[in-house]
């Protein structure tokens, strides 16, 4: 007789449910992780530095939020280097051993980082900041939230034939949603620590779900494409060195010649997103802070607030670029694509002239377009690679991506703080010129690739998945940014 817990997994089991829930409370957890962070981040420095005397209130804040984004600055500079590394080895292992070890791996880390933050921010265990740079190594080795939904996409491409991984954006978005209110309601009840003590309860959950659910199982065209006969299994260290050969292998497409423009505009591509994303990661990073100094002087329930309309901001976007440009419009993609990194601009510049808070509420709506960059530019991509290419051009361009970040945390920031006295929205409108100058490449890439008929409304593929205006058709287990 089974006991009640086996009948408990073997009735979920039935359900046929994959990754969606742990999808779900997964990104519930992280955006209310940043919802409370600001908050909790400050307070920590205003424990640990005492300020200067004879200075104004005004002065006081941009003094403490220096010292919050020089703190998210160490981390950055630790993790990167160190995730961009570990990523290629955890998705070489996933492509060999499966998706399951990563996904549970990239829970792990996430708890562990929640739980030296919590620490950090508590006021009775208080401990110094200092441990920011094991969270930083901890997370970087064991892959943290970008491991997770790198693995739960390509799971699920694993399991569906035709690749579509759209429904990760859905229940991310979702997600999203409800994390942002319960973190409203939980802060306005409780305080922010038991919005962190809720997550890591959440995470917990998720992972004996993901341990007791989840199939254990190799990749599905390594099953397809099985020999007969038995091989021996690859030891972990084989595996690594195919990673970086990988690496190495898909780099190379981007060097062979090609008709036309396109290996020109395989560069441009590369360029022009990994100027959208320098731009992209810090908009999406600095705002909680950005908005704590006056003349906004955001607390929890504003911040919260923003993240809340800032999804369904998003998604409004994105249905109305496919109903609205492309359907009825007619739009090539990439028209829409300038539209998209034109939108990211006017969104950063609104911000940094900002003077009330309605002003970046109202960012939101010219910013809502940029939702379209990613799966636009992906389908663009494979017009100009072969069909067996694909997935090697979407894995530098996800590596650029990293470097991306790394680019940010290394300039961006940086002028921030040197500016932030001067003039506290300079570091917007700078972003706004770098989106700019992407959207002029793309511009070019536009021009001339209509001439030689390149993009996916003039060429003819042989398989089904990559069509006029199918959002769902490509696989994006490379692309970690859901742009909510």
């Amino acid at each position: 007789m089974p006991s009640p817990f086996t009948r408990a997994i073997r009735y979920v089991r039935s359900l046929k449910l994959h990754v969606e829930p742990i999808i779900f409370v997964m990104a519930m957890c992280n955006v209310a992780r940043a919802v409370v962070k600001p908050h909790m981040t400050e307070m920590k420095m205003r424990r640990t530095y005492p300020h200067p005397e004879h200075m104004s209130p005004q002065e006081i804040k941009k003094f403490y939020n220096k010292w919050m984004v020089t703190w998210d600055q160490n981390y950055d500079y630790v993790n990167m280097p160190i995730a961009c590394v570990i990523g290629i080895l955890y998705g070489a292992y996933s492509d060999e051993r499966g998706r399951k070890i990563p996904l549970l791996i990239g829970m792990v880390s996430t708890l562990i980082d929640n739980t030296i933050s919590i620490l950090m921010w508590s006021e009775t265990t208080d401990i110094a900041l200092e441990w920011t740079y094991l969270a930083a190594v901890v997370s970087g080795l064991m892959g943290d939230f970008l491991l997770f939904m790198s693995a739960v996409n390509a799971y699920l491409a694993d399991i569906f034939p035709n690749k579509k991984t759209a429904r990760t954006h859905r229940f991310c978005a979702l997600g999203s949603l409800v994390g942002s209110l319960c973190t409203k309601f939980v802060v306005e009840r409780i305080n922010h620590l038991a919005v962190m003590y809720l997550v890591q309860g959440a995470i917990v959950l998720a992972f004996g779900f993901s341990l007791g659910i989840l199939e254990r199982k190799r990749p599905s065209l390594l099953q397809e494409y099985e020999p007969d006969e038995p091989q021996a299994q690859l030891t972990l260290l084989q595996i690594c060195k195919n990673g970086f050969i990988s690496v190495y292998d898909s780099a190379k497409v981007f060097c062979l010649r090609r008709e036309g423009h396109r290996r020109l505009f395989l560069w441009i591509c590369l360029f022009a997103n990994f100027l959208d994303l320098f731009v992209f990661g810090e908009e999406k990073g600095l705002i909680g802070t950005y908005t704590r100094l006056a003349p906004f002087n955001w607390d929890t329930d504003q911040y919260a607030t923003y993240k809340t309309v800032r999804p369904i901001a998003q998604i409004i976007g994105m249905f109305f670029g496919l109903i609205v440009l492309k359907k009825l419009l007619h739009l090539r993609d990439t028209t829409q694509i300038i539209l998209a990194i034109a939108s990211m601009g006017l969104c950063a510049v609104a911000i940094g002239l900002a003077t009330s808070s309605w002003i970046i509420y109202a960012s939101l709506a010219p910013g809502s377009l940029h939702g379209l960059l990613n799966p636009l530019t992906y389908t663009f991509m494979t017009c100009l690679v072969r069909i067996d290419e694909i997935g090697k051009a979407f894995a530098i361009s996800s590596i650029a991506g990293k470097l991306a970040g790394i680019a940010q945390t290394a300039i961006l920031q940086n002028i921030y703080k040197a500016t932030v006295d001067w003039y506290q929205g300079f570091v917007w409108l700078l972003m706004g010129a770098v989106s700019g100058v992407a959207a002029v490449m793309y511009l070019y890439v536009h021009v001339v690739s209509k001439q030689e008929r390149i993009g996916a409304e003039d060429c003819e593929r042989d398989h089904e998945d990559v069509h006029d205006g199918d959002f769902d058709a490509l696989d994006y287990s490379e692309v970690g940014d859901l742009h909510l």
